[in-house]
């Protein structure tokens, strides 16, 4: 009975990322979910209430469960890489999907997801106490890092073409990240 719950979910993930290539999200309808799933339009409100819960889930399901897994074996370089390659496989339903605004945006979906796997990350690793800077609580720096990430993803795909692959910005993601903002500043003379 899972594996059909799955499959049933699956299939209409499937559908929602078809359709989302050629149409705008906002164009998309339940029932053309559940025609492109070839499942009946009911069984959509069995699974999920809206197209926005599908979308989330479908994120959830391809990308940000292995990205997680990957962080909680303390992996976090790899699961960085991970995440932009597989976003770049999937460039077009991504590009679409921060294309996805308002109170349901792609972009405070995908925000609050990755804020929530590095505060479980935080509470693994044990947050470094510095009394001198009381603002480093972990919500803090869990939000700081997942604006950042969700940011940079959201800037390469949208905004850099093809000219940058998934590597090259995974490389330039963990450069900015573990270095301060005055290790990129030229010193003037």
């Amino acid at each position: 009975m899972e594996q059909k719950k799955e499959m049933t979910k699956a299939l209409l993930g499937g559908g929602l990322k078809e359709l989302m290539v050629s149409h705008p999200f906002e164009k998309i309808t339940i029932r053309m979910i559940t025609d492109k799933a070839g499942v009946i339009r009911p069984t959509f409100y069995n699974y999920f209430q809206d197209k926005y819960e599908l979308l989330e889930w479908v994120v959830c399901e391809e990308l940000l469960q292995k990205v997680d897994e990957m962080l909680g074996h303390q992996m976090e370089r790899e699961a960085m890489k991970l995440l932009f390659v597989l976003m770049e496989k999937e460039k077009t339903f991504y590009k679409k999907a921060f294309q996805v605004t308002g109170q349901n945006s792609f972009e405070s979906m995908l925000e609050l997801h990755f804020c929530q796997m590095l505060e479980k990350r935080l509470e693994q690793a044990h947050l470094k106490e510095r009394t001198d800077v009381r603002i480093l609580r972990k919500e803090v720096v869990a939000k700081y890092y997942a604006i950042s990430v969700v940011n940079i993803l959201k800037a390469w795909l949208l905004e850099s073409g093809d000219a940058l692959s998934a590597e090259d910005v995974a490389e330039g993601f963990y450069f900015m990240i573990s270095h301060s903002i005055f290790d990129v500043l030229e010193k003037e003379e």
